[in-house]
């Protein structure tokens, strides 16, 4: 769905129009500049998913056993929920030695020494199973793993030169429509185009709710002689 907002010089019934005709003095030319935007909605194409999980323990070769389990149950996971294996990428983990840490003095040293964790970062184009498999994430507690955070994914659209010919070609012709109904209400005639300038492309999330939809929009500025 492509919807369009039209913004021009002057006055218009039903639209909103900012700017005025300006007269070139030196070549006696008179212009209007006006603005059109194309917008349009589209599916994120891909999805950054990281699951978080941690284990404490005094011996690392436990600590390191405990990693292992909970990495083979996530990737378990996410295997059963239809993401591909190779769209998997297991992160190395990081020890931290709570025993180096600063305390009070004669304050005990804390029960477990050694707190570690690790992450699995999932990237795929299976956009749509995203949101099922967070929704059975906790499932992955009951499996002995400790989870310490489920990032909230990522959604990326990485297809926008597929629709910059169609959305540059709508705002262009959006813009020629306000510049026409300029000059009907100034009771002018509509010249030649003088100059075109085309914006950045712009893609945001659709709402809060639902950020795997995106929104991409584009403005492009032309100017038009006035008779």
């Amino acid at each position: 769905m492509i919807a369009a907002l039209f913004i021009a010089i002057g006055l218009a019934t039903g639209g909103y129009f900012i700017g005025e005709g300006v007269s070139n003095r030196n070549s006696g030319r008179r212009t209007i500049s006006v603005k059109g935007l194309s917008e349009k909605e589209v599916p994120a194409s891909v999805a950054i998913w990281t699951i978080e999980y941690s284990a404490t323990g005094n011996d690392p070769t436990v600590i390191n056993k405990k990693l292992e389990d909970s990495t083979r149950a996530v990737v378990s996971f996410l295997r059963e929920r239809g993401f591909d294996e190779k769209d998997l990428a297991v992160q190395p983990p990081l020890l931290h030695d709570t025993s180096m840490d600063p305390r009070e003095k004669d304050s005990p040293p804390p029960p477990e020494r050694f707190n570690a964790k690790q992450w699995v970062l999932l990237r795929t184009a299976k956009v749509d199973a995203i949101k099922p498999a967070q929704a059975t994430a906790s499932n992955l507690i009951t499996s002995g793993v400790l989870l310490t955070g489920t990032s909230q994914p990522n959604y990326i659209f990485n297809q926008l030169n597929d629709i910059k010919p169609g959305m540059i070609q709508e705002a262009t012709k959006n813009a020629r429509i306000a510049a026409d109904q300029f000059a009907r209400d100034s009771q002018t005639t509509l010249g030649k185009l003088r100059n075109a300038s085309q914006g950045w492309f712009q893609v945001d999330n659709r709402d809060a709710a639902t950020p795997e939809r995106k929104t991409v929009r584009v403005v492009v500025d032309v100017d038009y002689e006035v008779k």
